[in-house]
């Protein structure tokens, strides 16, 4: 497989409002230094809930029709939407609500920590805890602040409306209705234990003008952690430029589908400290097979009928990768566990590689994504292109 790069080119939105919804419990506050950090890309514009700061007296329970009566009057010149958590969720239910009113869409949808739409949320079943338990799980499993625990005056304050929230969180029912004719851009902390990359890769689904997604140090909470990597990464987008740190990997999926990918910090433009891409559908292909050993074969007749596809799909797709990275053989390389949770580890002179598995929706159904590297921390960027090219 060729090793390249292609740069996608977008109409510069540079100074457009962004308007922000919050995660569960927060506030307009929480995008104050996301502000400080975009100064002079883009105008952050906080979107009060209520319960909240200068809202404070109002009952905390909000419904999509009262936000997006919020955001209404700004639609008339170029704006952009970014949603974090929970805001996500509900910032795609106020575009699909701005559509059916007959308002202009946002320029951009930016999601960043949440799971896609169609898809639950595991953490929203803490609702129903008490207390102590409920607050316990925020900081052990969404990086809520500890003070929560042990404070009770910031309980007092933030319980309200990080209860509403929830609620609304668990009672949320996806309905399907067509995909968003806006570019999605989803953003994941690498160290998000609850929505990592694979998950925000989901989003895909929910848009048929193209979709990106970038990567960003940090956890849930990555716009308190990191405002500034997100600030350079929006303003990027905004302004159609692009820019590979060191150790980035940008893979550009295409319809078809196919694969090019390229990694940031290699001196002659090709691919960065080695990195190999390969692409399959869900469906079993024959010449993925010829590459498989007796003992992957039976791994895959042994398997469940509706499994052996997705099985010979991933080993397909991640011999093919390891193959383009490491110039091995594809016939050669071998995997112990074809279900085992990636990254995948071959053995022998290939122990320095690993091979993540992800799954991709793209124009042309769902595809399994194999991306080899010697890295063992991927900061990965993906652009997925709709069959008319990304284009307002």
């Amino acid at each position: 497989m060729a090793i390249e790069h292609h740069s996608i080119r977008l109409p510069n939105h540079l100074g457009v409002p962004l308007l922000c919804l919050p995660y569960a419990g927060g506030a307009a506050g929480a995008y104050r230094d996301l502000r400080r950090a975009g100064a002079g890309g883009f105008e952050v514009v906080p979107v009060q809930l209520p319960g909240r700061e200068e809202r404070g007296d109002e009952p905390p329970e909000f419904s999509v029709a009262d936000v997006a009566d919020q955001i209404a009057p700004r639609t008339g010149r170029p704006y952009a939407i970014y949603g974090h958590s929970m805001g996500a969720r509900l910032g795609f239910e106020v575009v699909r609500e701005l559509r059916r009113r007959g308002l202009p869409p946002p320029v951009r949808f930016y999601v960043g920590g949440a799971h896609p739409p169609d898809r639950p949320v595991p953490l929203a079943a803490a609702a129903s805890l008490p207390d102590e338990r409920f607050v316990d799980q925020l900081v052990r499993r969404a990086g809520a602040q500890p003070e929560l625990r042990d404070v009770p005056e910031l309980r007092e304050l933030f319980l309200p409306a990080l209860r509403a929230d929830f609620t609304w969180i668990k009672n949320y029912r996806y309905t399907p209705e067509p995909p968003l004719a806006v570019p999605v851009v989803a953003f994941a902390g690498l160290d998000d234990a609850e929505v990592g990359p694979p998950d925000m890769l989901g989003w895909a689904r929910h848009t048929s003008a193209g979709f990106k997604l970038r990567t960003i140090d940090g956890g849930h909470f990555f716009l308190k952690e990191q405002p500034g990597s997100l600030a350079r990464l929006l303003t990027e987008d905004l302004s159609g430029t692009e820019s590979l740190e060191d150790g980035e990997i940008h893979v550009n999926l295409s319809p078809g589908p196919t694969a090019t990918a390229r990694g940031g910090g290699s001196r002659d433009g090709g691919v960065g400290h080695g990195v190999g891409v390969a692409v399959r559908p869900m469906r079993s292909l024959p010449a993925d097979r010829d590459l498989l050993d007796p003992g992957e074969l039976e791994q895959i007749e042994s398997a469940a009928e509706e499994e052996r596809d997705w099985l010979t799909a991933r080993a397909g797709a991640a011999k093919q990768a390891l193959a383009s990275a490491s110039g091995a053989d594809p016939r050669h390389v071998t995997f112990p566990d074809l279900a085992a949770r990636a990254p995948w580890r071959p053995g022998g002179e290939l122990a320095p590689w690993q091979v993540h598995l992800l799954s991709v929706p793209t124009p042309s159904g769902e595809v399994i994504m194999a991306l080899a590297t010697s890295h063992d921390r991927v900061r990965l960027r993906v652009d997925l292109v709709p069959p008319a090219g990304w284009s307002r």
